[in-house]
Protein backbone atom coordinates (compact mmCIF):
# COMPACT_ATOMS: atom_id res chain seq x y z
CA UNK A 1 0.00 0.00 0.00
CA UNK A 2 1.37 3.45 -0.92
CA UNK A 3 0.73 5.34 2.31
CA UNK A 4 1.35 8.76 0.75
CA UNK A 5 -1.40 8.14 -1.82
CA UNK A 6 -3.75 7.01 0.93
CA UNK A 7 -2.85 10.06 3.01
CA UNK A 8 -3.45 12.36 0.05
CA UNK A 9 -6.92 10.84 -0.50
CA UNK A 10 -7.84 11.38 3.14
CA UNK A 11 -6.22 14.81 3.47
CA UNK A 12 -7.64 16.07 0.19
CA UNK A 13 -5.98 19.50 0.34
CA UNK A 14 -2.43 18.10 0.64
CA UNK A 15 -0.24 19.23 -2.26
CA UNK A 16 3.04 17.84 -3.47
CA UNK A 17 5.76 20.50 -3.15
CA UNK A 18 9.55 20.64 -3.03
CA UNK A 19 11.34 21.50 0.21
CA UNK A 20 14.99 21.76 -0.73
CA UNK A 21 15.77 18.61 -2.67
CA UNK A 22 12.87 16.68 -1.09
CA UNK A 23 9.36 16.26 -2.42
CA UNK A 24 6.75 16.19 0.33
CA UNK A 25 3.04 16.71 0.86
CA UNK A 26 2.01 19.92 2.60
CA UNK A 27 -1.29 21.39 3.70
CA UNK A 28 -2.36 24.36 5.79
CA UNK A 29 -4.92 24.59 8.57
CA UNK A 30 -5.98 28.22 8.63
CA UNK A 31 -8.04 29.89 11.35
CA UNK A 32 -8.48 33.59 12.11
CA UNK A 33 -5.93 33.23 14.92
CA UNK A 34 -3.25 31.05 13.37
CA UNK A 35 -1.98 29.09 10.41
CA UNK A 36 -0.58 25.61 10.91
CA UNK A 37 1.57 24.32 8.07
CA UNK A 38 1.94 20.55 7.98
CA UNK A 39 4.52 18.49 6.08
CA UNK A 40 4.17 14.76 5.44
CA UNK A 41 6.65 12.38 3.84
CA UNK A 42 7.19 8.63 3.50
CA UNK A 43 10.08 6.66 4.92
CA UNK A 44 9.80 2.98 4.10
CA UNK A 45 6.56 1.56 5.52
CA UNK A 46 5.97 4.66 7.63
CA UNK A 47 4.71 8.21 7.25
CA UNK A 48 6.26 11.12 9.10
CA UNK A 49 4.44 14.33 9.96
CA UNK A 50 5.78 17.66 11.18
CA UNK A 51 3.90 20.91 11.58
CA UNK A 52 4.45 24.46 12.74
CA UNK A 53 2.01 27.02 14.09
CA UNK A 54 2.64 30.56 12.79
CA UNK A 55 6.37 29.76 12.67
CA UNK A 56 7.01 27.48 9.70
CA UNK A 57 10.46 27.73 8.14
CA UNK A 58 11.54 25.99 4.93
CA UNK A 59 15.09 25.96 6.33
CA UNK A 60 14.09 24.11 9.52
CA UNK A 61 11.90 21.72 7.52
CA UNK A 62 14.73 21.05 5.08
CA UNK A 63 17.20 20.41 7.92
CA UNK A 64 14.80 17.88 9.45
CA UNK A 65 14.24 16.21 6.08
CA UNK A 66 17.98 16.07 5.35
CA UNK A 67 18.65 14.51 8.75
CA UNK A 68 15.77 12.10 8.36
CA UNK A 69 17.21 10.96 5.05
CA UNK A 70 20.82 10.64 6.21
CA UNK A 71 19.99 9.02 9.55
CA UNK A 72 17.21 6.82 8.15
CA UNK A 73 15.18 8.39 10.97
CA UNK A 74 15.34 5.93 13.85
CA UNK A 75 11.83 5.18 14.99
CA UNK A 76 11.04 4.62 18.65
CA UNK A 77 9.84 1.41 20.22
CA UNK A 78 6.11 1.11 20.77
CA UNK A 79 4.87 3.61 23.36
CA UNK A 80 8.15 5.55 23.37
CA UNK A 81 9.80 8.54 21.71
CA UNK A 82 13.21 8.81 20.08
CA UNK A 83 15.38 11.90 20.55
CA UNK A 84 18.03 12.28 17.86
CA UNK A 85 20.81 14.87 18.21
CA UNK A 86 20.98 17.19 15.18
CA UNK A 87 22.97 20.33 14.44
CA UNK A 88 20.44 22.96 13.37
CA UNK A 89 22.87 25.90 13.32
CA UNK A 90 22.76 28.45 11.78
CA UNK A 91 19.14 27.78 10.73
CA UNK A 92 17.62 27.49 14.21
CA UNK A 93 18.62 27.07 17.85
CA UNK A 94 17.32 23.51 18.28
CA UNK A 95 19.50 20.55 19.33
CA UNK A 96 17.37 17.50 18.53
CA UNK A 97 14.69 15.92 16.44
CA UNK A 98 11.96 14.15 18.40
CA UNK A 99 10.20 11.21 16.75
CA UNK A 100 6.98 10.13 18.42
CA UNK A 101 5.42 6.70 17.92
CA UNK A 102 1.86 6.44 16.57
CA UNK A 103 0.53 5.72 20.07
CA UNK A 104 0.38 9.47 20.64
CA UNK A 105 -3.00 9.84 18.99
CA UNK A 106 -2.85 13.22 17.29
CA UNK A 107 -4.38 12.07 14.03
CA UNK A 108 -7.88 10.95 14.98
CA UNK A 109 -9.30 12.32 11.71
CA UNK A 110 -7.32 9.78 9.65
CA UNK A 111 -8.15 6.15 8.93
CA UNK A 112 -6.91 3.45 11.29
CA UNK A 113 -4.34 2.24 8.74
CA UNK A 114 -2.77 5.70 8.58
CA UNK A 115 -2.98 6.32 12.34
CA UNK A 116 -0.92 3.16 12.91
CA UNK A 117 1.77 4.23 10.43
CA UNK A 118 2.21 7.97 11.04
CA UNK A 119 4.99 9.27 13.30
CA UNK A 120 5.13 12.81 14.62
CA UNK A 121 8.47 14.60 14.10
CA UNK A 122 9.43 17.91 15.72
CA UNK A 123 12.50 20.01 16.40
CA UNK A 124 13.40 20.22 20.10
CA UNK A 125 15.78 21.72 22.61
CA UNK A 126 18.02 19.37 24.58
CA UNK A 127 16.16 20.06 27.85
CA UNK A 128 12.66 19.28 26.55
CA UNK A 129 12.59 15.50 26.01
CA UNK A 130 14.73 12.44 26.72
CA UNK A 131 15.36 9.49 24.46
CA UNK A 132 13.13 6.55 25.39
CA UNK A 133 10.61 8.75 27.22
CA UNK A 134 7.16 7.18 27.25
CA UNK A 135 4.40 8.46 25.02
CA UNK A 136 2.46 9.21 28.20
CA UNK A 137 5.28 11.41 29.51
CA UNK A 138 5.53 13.10 26.10
CA UNK A 139 1.82 13.95 26.20
CA UNK A 140 2.29 15.27 29.74
CA UNK A 141 5.21 17.48 28.63
CA UNK A 142 3.29 19.07 25.74
CA UNK A 143 0.19 19.55 27.90
CA UNK A 144 1.70 20.84 31.15
CA UNK A 145 -0.07 23.66 32.99
CA UNK A 146 2.80 24.69 35.29
CA UNK A 147 4.77 26.95 32.95
CA UNK A 148 7.06 24.19 31.63
CA UNK A 149 4.82 23.19 28.71
CA UNK A 150 6.69 22.47 25.47
CA UNK A 151 5.01 23.99 22.42
CA UNK A 152 6.40 21.59 19.79
CA UNK A 153 4.50 23.38 17.02
CA UNK A 154 6.31 26.68 17.64
CA UNK A 155 9.47 26.49 15.58
CA UNK A 156 10.54 29.92 16.81
CA UNK A 157 10.46 29.05 20.53
CA UNK A 158 13.39 29.58 22.87
CA UNK A 159 14.64 27.00 25.31
CA UNK A 160 12.95 27.51 28.68
CA UNK A 161 15.14 28.20 31.67
CA UNK A 162 12.26 29.11 33.98
CA UNK A 163 8.49 28.60 33.94
CA UNK A 164 6.61 30.78 31.47
CA UNK A 165 3.05 30.81 30.19
CA UNK A 166 3.58 31.86 26.60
Amino acid sequence: MDLLKVFRREQWDACEVPVGRHTVLTYDLVTPRETVKAVVWAGGPRLFHMSARNSYSDQVAERILNCAESLHLRVPDAGKIAVIPVDFSPVANFDNIVVVAPEVDLFAHLSEALRKAIYLVAPAHKSEFTDGMSAKDFRHQIGRKDGWRVYIYRWNRLEKTSPSWD
